[in-house]
């Protein structure tokens, strides 16, 4: 996968994360991990179609998903209800909207899917034959993983 492409979904989430949150948000090193993943607390997927194929996840734990929440309602949320997994998912679904626009603007079409939003640490999904790249975001209220496994279709 081209590195402009990861770099198109890194960039739209430290841009959400932090237009959400009001706050900076810091990218670390890119990291390549295996199949399968193991979920952490939080987990949201969207799958992409198009020119590009695969899936990419936002996880992270209880505590920093309930404190991004908080931060994005403005209201404290000691709880991840319907209302909290609603925000996540929508924060995963900007995040790869915003990207697939950037993405057009190049000549590269794709198609978001609705996420899907894991909730309990430990399933395990695999993108089989696609390499999962990872960046660790830097939040004020902890770190958030993106993880991006997408290959350029067929």
């Amino acid at each position: 996968m081209r590195v402009q492409i990861v770099n198109r979904y890194v960039q739209s989430a430290l841009d959400v994360i932090s237009k959400e949150t009001g706050l900076p948000v810091h990218r670390g090193g890119l990291l390549l991990e295996g199949n399968p993943y193991t979920t952490e607390d939080v987990t949201a997927v969207i799958g992409v179609s198009g020119k590009l194929s695969g899936s990419l996840y936002l996880s992270m734990s209880e505590t920093v998903a309930l404190k991004l929440i908080s931060a994005i309602i403005g209201q404290e949320t000691s709880e991840l209800d319907d209302l909290g997994q609603s925000g996540i998912a929508e924060m995963a679904n900007v995040i790869a909207g915003t990207a697939g626009i950037e993405l057009a603007e190049e000549g590269i079409e794709t198609t978001v899917n609705p996420p899907l939003v894991l909730v309990g640490r430990g399933a395990r999904l695999s993108t089989v034959e696609i390499q999962r790249l990872v960046v660790p975001l830097t939040t004020a209220y902890g770190e958030v993983r993106l993880h991006v496994a997408l290959r350029e279709a067929a």
